[in-house]
């Protein structure tokens, strides 16, 4: 090795060794529509000059004659890159050195069941649901993962962690009114203990019976007049906010684009909410999207984001972060071995100083009312004009240079009506800065289980976060619900 870097004027190397498998199925109104199991492996290699100028090559094939091949082909790429005058980049040769095995959080080993037993078991949750109402049609998806990570540099750097995730979900779709509306609700973990939690305590099967109720409610229901009203969202939309809106404005590669750069660096010490109000970024343990070490082979630092209000730090890769004026935070992550690692978040909160208590209920509906019923206690209701909570994400998109965005909810609840009349859904949009201006409270504990998959330049990665179980916003000129013209 140190013969080949010497013929090549090469001074380092990140090698990345990843072998992943997964199990997944689908059911629809009681019958497999799919049933799956995949396996991949695989090495990446980034390969860098003397300055620092970087080459990348791949190969499904994992051994010792092919890793070598893809070294040489990387080595290779870094010197045309060289030669060409492509961008360099030396802070990786500053990065010390790590050597650690991240603990696995697994309680059952992939293959405690068979994949036949398996269906099994998630053929028995999706039959208990098709049991309630026959109106409603039901799917029902389960995906295990099994990704074992191992990472080494040149500096004798070598760390190992597997990321097991397993999730479970349920969607209903209702007709009503000549209107269709579907809800989709999910329980994740790390194994298949998710599945026998929910064959003992049908959680998720309460939840999704609920949240189809709901649906037909909001087939039934009229629109709103478009305008801007006080609101309160659940920590599913929360998230959507953290994460679209603000997360990916703080990620180093970006920050030249973002509304929260200024002359290419991050604006630290910039007020963007209230006092109290903070937003966190880091990997949870058991959690969908966890990741303890970078696809660079660095710890996954927890990050501060905005404390008290205030801007204080990014999410920084260490080939960005520097430029970005952010603190390298072990950032970077990667699809898989075949992509080069670039910023990205893990699970971000979004999180309040000022909680109000939600004791526990029953029912999604007397949590509603229960909610309702504690902000008139509290003076925090307007009981005049609308006063509404937003329930459920369903994605959106975000202008990182101009900070705009646009969301969309499942449905919305008018709690300043004591009958809770429920509307439309509708387009929940504005400035990302005005919307964290305007959040002055949170209503119980944290909820940081909001799962889905983030897609940036080409890559896709698990995503979750979350916030209080509601968060409570002041009516802002600059947040808007659309709907019909008032």
């Amino acid at each position: 090795m140190d013969q080949l870097f010497k013929e090549n004027g090469l001074e380092y190397i990140i090698v990345r060794l990843e072998s992943k498998r997964e199990w997944g199925m689908r059911l629809s109104n009681g019958k497999f529509e799919r049933v799956s199991s995949g396996w991949d492996s695989g090495i990446g290699v980034q390969a860098f000059t003397e300055e620092g100028v970087t080459g990348f090559a791949s190969s499904d094939v994992l051994g010792l004659e092919a890793g070598l091949k893809v070294i040489q082909r990387a080595v290779v790429l870094a010197e045309r890159n060289a030669k060409i005058g492509a961008e360099s980049n030396r802070m990786i040769f500053k990065t010390p050195q790590l050597v650690e095995e991240a603990v696995d959080p697994r309680v059952y080993p992939f293959e405690h069941f068979s994949l036949a037993q398996l269906q099994e078991l998630v053929l028995g949750l999706h039959q208990r649901l098709l049991k309630h109402n026959s109106e409603i049609a039901w799917q029902t998806s389960y995906r295990q993962v099994e990704d074992h990570w191992c990472i080494g540099r040149s500096d004798g750097t070598r760390v190992s962690f597997v990321i097991p995730r397993a999730v479970l979900m349920h969607q209903g779709t209702v007709r009503e009114n000549g209107r269709a509306q579907s809800t989709l609700v999910n329980r994740s973990g790390v194994d298949v203990e998710i599945l026998l939690k929910e064959k003992e305590d049908a959680i998720l099967e309460k939840k999704a019976l609920e949240r189809a109720e709901l649906a037909q409610e909001v087939c039934r229901a009229p629109q709103l007049p478009s305008g801007h009203y006080p609101l309160v969202i659940d920590y599913g939309l929360a998230k959507g906010l953290a994460h679209e809106a603000f997360g990916h404005a703080v990620e180093s590669d970006h920050i030249k684009e973002s509304v929260l750069g200024e002359n290419g660096k991050l604006r630290k010490g910039l007020k963007v909410a209230r006092s109290g109000v903070n937003i966190v970024d880091g990997p949870l343990l058991g959690d969908w999207a966890y990741q303890p070490y970078s696809a660079n082979g660095l710890k996954r630092e927890t990050v501060e984001i905005v404390k008290d209000g205030v801007l204080i730090a990014g999410l920084g890769d260490i080939f960005s972060a520097e430029e970005a004026g952010m603190e390298v935070t072990g950032a970077g992550r990667a699809e898989s071995y075949g992509y080069i690692p670039i910023p990205r978040m893990t699970n971000i909160r979004l999180l309040v100083d000022q909680e109000i208590p939600l004791p526990p209920t029953s029912t999604l509906k007397e949590e509603i009312q229960q909610v309702r019923e504690i902000l008139k206690e509290k003076g925090e209701l307007r009981e005049e004009g609308k006063h509404l909570l937003l329930f459920g994400y369903r994605g959106g998109q975000v202008n990182p240079k101009t900070g705009d965005f646009v969301f969309q909810c499942d449905g919305m609840i008018d709690l300043a009506d004591p009958s809770l009349p429920v509307y439309q859904p509708s387009i929940f949009s504005g400035k990302i800065i005005s919307a964290l201006q305007a959040i002055r409270g949170g209503l119980g504990q944290g909820c940081y289980d909001a799962i889905g998959t983030c897609g940036k330049s080409g890559q896709a990665v698990p995503s979750s976060g979350g916030s209080h179980r509601y968060l409570l916003l002041e009516q802002d000129e600059q947040v808007s619900l659309g709907g019909e013209q008032g």
